[in-house]
């Protein structure tokens, strides 16, 4: 076969197999965006271990606000309905999509607590693991170190922490959570009257005066020996105040 021919040949190919590729696309949209809504589908990352939400309660929420069975949805209203469900002060993001099947799917990610907060005006909220506040549910608590004490920043949903009271205690928890013992030693976070952040652990009644959120891996290595290599033999007990504010230093009151 002579060269020029056969390079036509497959250059025929090439673009005979492009075009059927950009039909089966087209045909493919045609049949999605002509295709009505006849189940709505939702997905939920409970497999974080957090519960805030539920499909039924976005199901109705959907249903109620959009009235998407029989309907053919457009992106914009696709997009309508990701805001809206992510107004929600629990959830992070939502992902709206249909397919040619009638489905109309819903994608959730919960926001992921890291602390929950009591201020001093009696209110509660939790704080994600980027920083945002977001408020409790009725239904559903997540098991999480407390943050307690002199805290008067409120919860304005969705807004990031600004408080230093809320900040040091956000830089600390989110470095301890990486670490499996002190995530898991830790229960409480408490501000004194001075301002300065104090941890109680879960194991003995001490209190550790924590400080700032300087240098918080070198403190916890500190504690980290302090723990299981003198109070693991003098008792857990033994100190009232454990103070760990002071460079490379430990200092404890009785």
């Amino acid at each position: 076969m002579n060269k020029t021919i056969r390079n036509i040949l497959i250059r025929l190919t090439m673009l005979l197999g492009f075009c059927a590729f950009v039909f089966l696309l087209v045909v493919a949209k045609i049949n999605r965006d002509e295709t009505r809504v006849k189940h709505v589908k939702i997905g939920i990352d409970e497999w974080s271990g957090n519960f805030f939400i539920n499909k039924k309660q976005i199901a109705d929420l959907v249903e109620e606000s959009f009235h998407v069975k029989n309907r053919l949805l457009s992106g914009r209203e696709l997009s309508r309905i990701e805001k809206f469900i992510a107004r929600i002060p629990q959830v992070k993001r939502a992902n709206a999509y249909t397919d040619n099947q009638g489905n109309l799917n819903i994608k959730i990610e919960q926001r992921k607590p890291l602390l929950r907060v009591y201020n001093i005006q009696g209110q509660t909220f939790y704080v994600d693991n980027t920083g945002i506040k977001f408020s409790t549910c009725d239904h559903f608590t997540a098991k999480v170190p407390i943050v307690t004490g002199n805290i008067s920043e409120v919860c304005d949903s969705t807004r990031k922490i600004s408080s230093l009271a809320l900040v040091r205690s956000y830089n600390v928890a989110r470095l301890l959570v990486k670490d499996p013992l002190w995530s898991k030693m830790i229960g409480q976070y408490n501000i004194n009257d001075n301002g300065m952040l104090e941890m109680v652990p879960r194991l003995g009644s001490s209190i550790v005066l924590f400080g700032d959120d300087k240098n918080v891996l070198q403190k916890i290595k500190n504690l980290d020996v302090f723990y299981f290599d003198v109070l693991k033999k003098i008792g857990w007990d033994y100190y009232k105040v454990i103070n760990m504010m002071y460079k490379d230093q430990v200092v404890c009151l009785k």
